[in-house]
């Protein structure tokens, strides 16, 4: 979905000065210094916190954040497969040296940073038990010795953590950076062979709003607007579906399905290489448009978002 080499990443998520229109805006974030915290969601301590040198954290923002939830979808259909309990974070940290949440782990999930702008250190040590309590005391970096391993991460960096990875962060100036996890499945994904599992390969945990800034309209791209997953081909009627979690099916003719299968991954498409076969099913159905997705918007209902019942 993304070049590794592109600038691609530096259009997920708003810039460090968009967070203060989303606290404004009635998007839940807590604050962390040295593991007290403050799940108040008052836009008025914002500034205040983050002058303090307090970890900023915005949960579930992908639900605000359209163009993060596709790079979500992209990497449960890639990677992680569908109903693995989802979560994002976005991290904002003016950074004083202070430690937001102390030496801990995330538990059984896969977890991906994405670092925006600044820069971070982090500190990891080999994976724990299953039954070691998530906050870890700092005489616990000590028992290690030197299995312990610091990485500094620049903007660009994507860095995946194993679950039960023990790590501590530490922040020297200002960070803002994105955090997903995935709770860990028993079994390897498996291919799509139900409506069901479609449907939560292609769930779309986006809620409805205004987009904040709507990106210009392109004349040689198309962009995938929902999640989609395509079903088996049906090789008596030489057709397959094109399935979204909410919307109509769309058939398409069986040549096509091997160049479907690309769009789980909600990629930018030239407008050229798009099938003609497809292309008007595809822009009347919503599937396609010639425009991106917007950064960020502005929920209608601020106060149903997961982020205001996360733990």
């Amino acid at each position: 979905m993304l070049s590794p080499r592109g600038s691609g990443w530096r259009a997920i998520s708003p810039d460090w000065d968009a967070i203060f229109a989303l606290a404004r805006a009635g998007v839940p974030f807590q604050t962390a210094v040295e593991r007290r915290y403050d799940r108040s969601g008052d836009p008025r301590i914002l500034r205040r916190a983050l002058r303090e040198g307090r970890t900023v954290f915005f949960p579930q923002i992908h639900q605000v954040l359209p163009r993060l939830a596709r790079l979500m979808v992209a990497l449960r259909a890639a990677l992680l497969g569908p109903a693995r309990e989802e979560s994002s974070f976005l991290f904002a940290v003016e950074g004083r040296g202070r430690e937001g949440m102390g030496l801990h782990h995330d538990g059984d999930v896969d977890a991906f940073w994405l670092q925006l702008e600044g820069r971070r250190t982090v500190t990891i040590g080999p994976p724990v038990g299953p039954r070691t309590p998530l906050d870890l005391p700092d005489s616990f970096a000590a028992s290690l010795g030197p299995r312990w391993r610091t990485f500094e991460l620049p903007p660009g960096s994507f860095f995946h953590l194993p679950p039960r990875t023990p790590h501590r962060v530490v922040c020297h100036g200002r960070s803002l950076a994105i955090s997903l996890t995935w709770a860990r499945g028993r079994r390897p994904p498996r291919a799509v062979t139900s409506p069901r599992r479609a449907r939560a390969l292609a769930a779309w945990d986006v809620v409805g709003g205004r987009a904040i800034a709507t990106p210009g309209v392109a004349r040689d791209r198309l962009w995938v607007q929902v999640p989609v997953v395509a079903a088996p081909v049906d090789r008596r009627r030489r057709e397959f579906t094109l399935r979204s979690a909410d919307g109509p099916p769309v058939r398409l003719p069986a040549g096509l399905h091997r160049w479907a299968i690309r769009l789980t991954l909600m990629p930018c498409l030239r407008l050229a290489d798009v099938p003609a076969a497809a292309r008007d099913r595809l822009l009347l159905s919503g599937i396609l448009a010639p425009v991106d997705l917007p950064v960020a918007v502005r929920p209608r209902r601020p106060r149903t978002l997961d982020g205001w019942r996360f733990a």
